[in-house]
């Protein structure tokens, strides 16, 4: 019996191995310029080290756990109360899980005179998937480049221009209304030396979101 369900068990888990290969074999690759980027959570970033310091001690200071958050900007202002001038900071932050970026996870933290106040944003809160990603570089490059010229008909203008690919994971929930957590593994694409275009993916290559960085009037 047991041999049996060994066997069913070894059976069903090749099908399900093709099957993947299959899928992911179905998509083309482009072999041109592309790099995986890496930023862990401890990166500086665009902060000044000055910036990036008060940051940490900040959030230290207050007993705010931020092993998986990344500072990403911060502002500052004075303001006149009633009760005299106090100074307010905001920090914006990226959540890490497992190492990776949670590319919908941005929080807005708020200090006043260096005291936590509130934050702004919803942490993680149930499980991600693996960290092991599906899809290849070039067929990244490949499914960004149709997009390019799919949306901008600019396909030719960024043909050999190099591509940045980060991964990580995106909630398909967030901005919809819904709170529930839709976690899946993700891709952010942009130009090495651009922000935008920009585009999200899913790790079996479907389209989450695709922005050129043009904001269009009414």
């Amino acid at each position: 019996m047991k041999i049996i369900m060994m066997k069913a068990n070894g059976v069903s888990f090749v099908l399900i191995i093709l099957t993947f290969l299959a899928c992911k074999k179905s998509l083309e690759e482009d072999n041109g310029c592309v790099h995986k980027l890496v930023i862990p959570v401890s990166a500086q970033g665009t902060l000044s080290t000055s910036d990036y310091n008060l940051i940490n001690a900040l959030f230290t200071t207050n007993g705010i756990n931020h092993s998986n958050l990344r500072p990403i900007r911060t502002y500052r202002h004075s303001m006149q109360t009633y009760n005299g001038i106090h100074d307010f900071r905001n920090v914006h932050v990226l959540e890490y899980t497992k190492g990776l970026p949670i590319f919908t996870g941005t929080l807005n933290y708020s200090f006043k005179d260096d005291i936590f106040e509130s934050y702004a944003g919803r942490l993680l809160s149930g499980t991600t998937p693996g960290i092991i990603p599906s899809l290849s570089l070039g067929q990244l490059r490949k499914l960004f480049i149709d997009d390019i010229e799919l949306y901008n008909h600019l396909g030719n203008q960024f043909k050999d221009s190099c591509v940045n690919a980060e991964f990580g994971y995106f909630n398909l929930n967030s901005g919809t209304g819904d709170t529930t957590e839709k976690i899946v593994k993700a891709w952010h694409l942009t130009p090495s030396h651009n922000a935008y275009p920009e585009a999200y993916y899913q790790d079996n290559g479907q389209r989450i979101y695709y922005f050129d960085g043009i904001v269009y009037g009414h």
